[in-house]
């Protein structure tokens, strides 16, 4: 939706009477969305929460029926913030682009058996796989962007069995661990198997195709939709296929049902028989292919479905496939939960409470009073309400209102900070919030006096002037 009927709707929800000055006071007493109510969340605490830097991992399976083994992938996704780039200067090229490089390390050890003791010596494993390269990025904001990353991908065979995968990430005197303590890798004569691969796709698919995958370890982006690719060892006429999405809730090592988000009966005649999945690297991402080859005996079926993911919350999901054969006994051949992954969620959303006390700017008492009653369910279901009343797009989960009203808050915070109060509550955090960006800014420093500025929207102009000399800025005319 365009930004101008954005702001236009922000507007509309905040009735701020301009004057010479105005300070909103903000009192944070906020409860952690956890439900550990004894524990107290301020925005700020959430941010230096949020500053770690993140590595996605995953494993995947491309089986392979004329073999005994098959191949595992592991895919990763690293954040260009946990790289730590330093500068580089080319001597023999000083017009490069190359202007900062990093050299981080990934390595994968793979051990015979399901553990979830502590980490296993390399003489124990039974492949060690490791991935390194320098890296470059342009400039210093490329460098330290938590929305810029390097992807790549390890290859190796396995034979049927479960192992324990343990990847480590190492980058600049920084290391991040993952763990897969009871992966299996099936035998691809077992009919009650099959793989799934989350496809960072759109638009629905047509075998033969090259897609992107979403590798974000084992999670799907938030707020699109994407495809699914099923693998089956076989798919015979004379079995059924139901594939079902439940939001559930996990707490600790308990997984909880909450709602039935989808149920699809896949169809026999859409099953393509004969084809063969491939991971590949393209553009610096990890590519899913399909193509069938000449020789396409024994080589499995496979299935792709569109998945409605714009309309799913952001909340973790279990996806799973069951099979009916002939006799009418059900298997659950494939089964994975994961999460539908905000990945540049406005930092109030880390946590509920924090989301409602800045809503403080938009609501009225009552409703203020109403959003912070009652139990972490009944608050999360009237914030919820609340923003879907005022959904510019009610047909998708993603409320771009909603995202666009916080983002402006991270914005204030980023940009009009001072050592009196956080940017959200000055003046020019509050302009800002209500107003976005203006269409250009003048700064003057009349003699004797404060320095000036004044923000330009339109025919609209809001003249700011400075109060301490620390970047503190209060509104003295609205014009």
């Amino acid at each position: 939706m365009h930004l101008t009927l954005i702001t236009s709707l922000l507007q509309r929800l905040l009735p701020l009477q301009y004057t010479a000055a105005f300070t909103v006071t903000l009192v944070i007493l906020l409860l952690c969305a956890s439900d550990l109510y004894a524990q107290r969340i301020t925005y700020e605490s959430l941010r230096m929460r949020d500053r770690d830097a993140r590595v996605f991992s995953e494993q995947l399976v491309i089986p392979d029926t004329s073999s005994h083994e098959s191949t595992l992938v592991s895919l990763f996704r690293i954040q260009n913030n946990f790289l730590s780039f330093r500068r580089y200067r080319d001597r023999d090229d000083p017009e490069s682009r190359r202007n900062f490089y990093a050299e981080p390390d990934v390595n994968v050890r793979v051990f015979k058996g399901a553990s979830d003791g502590d980490s296993q010596s390399d003489r124990d494993a039974v492949k060690t796989v490791r991935w390194n390269e320098t890296v470059f990025a342009e400039t210093y904001e490329q460098a330290s962007s938590p929305l810029e990353f390097v992807q790549n991908m390890i290859t190796t065979s396995l034979e049927p069995g479960t192992y324990r995968i343990e990847t480590t990430t190492t980058a600049g005197g920084r290391t991040r661990r993952g763990l897969e303590s009871r992966f299996k890798i099936a035998d691809t004569s077992d009919s009650h198997i099959a793989y799934f691969y989350f496809l960072d796709d759109e638009n629905s698919l047509e075998a033969p195709f090259d897609t992107p995958l979403a590798n974000m370890g084992n999670n799907v982006f938030y707020g699109r939709d994407h495809n699914l690719g099923i693998w089956f060892p076989e798919a015979t006429d004379d079995a059924g296929y139901e594939l079902d999405i439940t939001r559930v809730r996990i707490s600790g090592s308990d997984t909880t049902d909450r709602e039935k988000m989808m149920e699809y009966s896949i169809n026999q005649e859409e099953i393509r028989k004969g084809y063969l999945p491939e991971i590949y690297m393209n553009d610096d991402r990890p590519y899913f292919r399909l193509e069938k080859p000449e020789k396409t005996a024994d080589i499995g079926s496979f299935y792709v479905l569109k998945i409605p993911n714009s309309t799913f919350q952001n909340a973790h999901y279990r996806i799973r496939l069951k099979k009916t054969d002939a006799d009418g006994q059900e298997h659950t051949i494939a089964s994975r939960t994961y999460q539908n992954y905000w990945l540049d969620m406005p930092k109030s959303l880390l946590n509920l409470d924090v989301a409602i006390n800045m809503m403080e700017y938009i609501a009225d008492d009552s409703e203020m009073r109403s959003l912070r009653r009652g139990s972490r369910e009944d608050r999360e279901r009237r914030f919820r309400e609340f923003w879907a009343e005022r959904d510019p797009s009610p047909d998708r989960e993603y409320n771009e209102l909603m995202v666009e009203y916080y983002r402006r808050i991270d914005y204030a915070y980023d940009n009009f900070t001072t050592p009196q109060k956080p940017g959200y509550e000055s003046d020019q955090g509050m302009v800002y919030i209500r107003n976005g960006e203006p269409d250009r800014k003048e700064r003057t420093f009349p003699p004797n006096q404060a320095t000036r500025e004044v923000w330009h929207y339109g025919d609209k102009q809001f003249v700011f002037e400075a109060t301490t000399g620390f970047g503190d800025f209060r509104l003295i005319e609205q014009r």
